[in-house]
């Protein structure tokens, strides 16, 4: 075939002849492959694992180096505000409906654990039935309170800058109460009752005095909180509190407050900043509403 070449190359062109006849010519056959000789396991070559590695930040993300940090007036003052939050607790109800044992499982507050245990243990129900008979159950419930909380009397507050060599603190883990309950797996029973997923009729209560209905006591928390340049708490995050019910009321009450704000290169800035108050509050609370639940809680 290269033979042709001189003969097409005045009528075509040296280079477009030689550009068809290398598209007429059949490729070469394929190499065939390789076989190994018999006894031989070949091996498969791959690439080695890549490892990515992660390091973290060396400064807090969250801090600054601020010229003037935020302050907040001499005297911090608040209002009454009502949070609703729930109770979730277990009591173990026997075939005539009265209540052995108790729990506590998701308590907002712990201030008065022993009052609201006091209350679960006098609860009267009707028993709870699998195939028409009593059986011994954990009842699960949820009992909506209406908390009004007065305003706290603060004998200790101090608000300081979070800077880039802050540590950054645990959070404290109490996120949305509907949140919680659909990610809880229910718990095992193994004490010889029936569990509450198992029976035919759940255990009604008759009876719910209700013993934790006031408090007045001592207070402490601390917060991280999120000052704007225009001098308004933006953001409020619970590192520690006495009781997960104030959570609720600091982010209703906190953004209220007139705080100067940071400074950084004589301009208004925002700013992350800790916030530890301690004193004394007083709570009234009224049971709301009362729900059986279809579920073991934990705890």
């Amino acid at each position: 075939m290269k033979s042709l070449v001189p003969f097409l190359a005045p009528v075509l062109g040296l280079a477009t002849a030689a550009a068809v006849l290398a598209q007429t010519t059949p490729a070469p056959s394929p190499a065939p492959p390789s076989v190994p000789p018999p006894g031989v396991t070949p091996v498969k070559l791959t690439d080695p694992p890549q490892v990515l590695t992660l390091t973290l930040p060396a400064d807090n993300p969250f801090g600054a180096n601020v010229e003037v940090p935020a302050s907040a007036p001499p005297k911090l003052t608040f209002n009454e505000f009502v949070v609703s939050a729930p109770l979730f607790g277990m009591m173990r109800v026997d075939k005539t409906g009265k209540v052995t044992q108790s729990r506590r499982v998701r308590d907002p507050i712990p201030s008065l654990a022993a009052d609201t245990k006091k209350s679960l243990d006098r609860w009267v129900f009707d028993p709870a039935r699998r195939g028409g008979q009593p059986v011994d159950t954990w009842s699960s419930v949820r009992v909506d309170l209406a908390i009004s909380v007065r305003p706290p009397k603060i004998d200790q507050f101090t608000m300081t800058p979070v800077t880039p060599s802050s540590s950054i603190p645990a959070p404290l883990e109490w996120g949305a109460d509907s949140s919680w309950y659909d990610n809880l797996k229910p718990a095992a029973v193994s004490d010889g009752a029936v569990a509450v997923e198992a029976v035919d009729t759940l255990a009604n209560p008759k009876k719910a005095p209700w013993y934790a209905d006031s408090f007045k006591g001592p207070f402490s928390c601390r917060l991280w909180v999120k000052v704007s340049a225009a001098g308004r708490i933006e953001k409020v995050v619970p590192i520690q509190i006495s009781d997960p019910v104030l959570i609720a009321y600091f982010r209703h009450e906190l953004p209220t407050v007139a705080v100067k704000p940071a400074r950084v290169k004589g301009q208004a800035a925002d700013s992350w900043n800790e916030l530890a108050m301690s004193g004394t509050v007083g709570y009234s609370i009224e049971l709301k509403q009362i729900f059986n639940l279809r579920k073991t809680l934990g705890g």
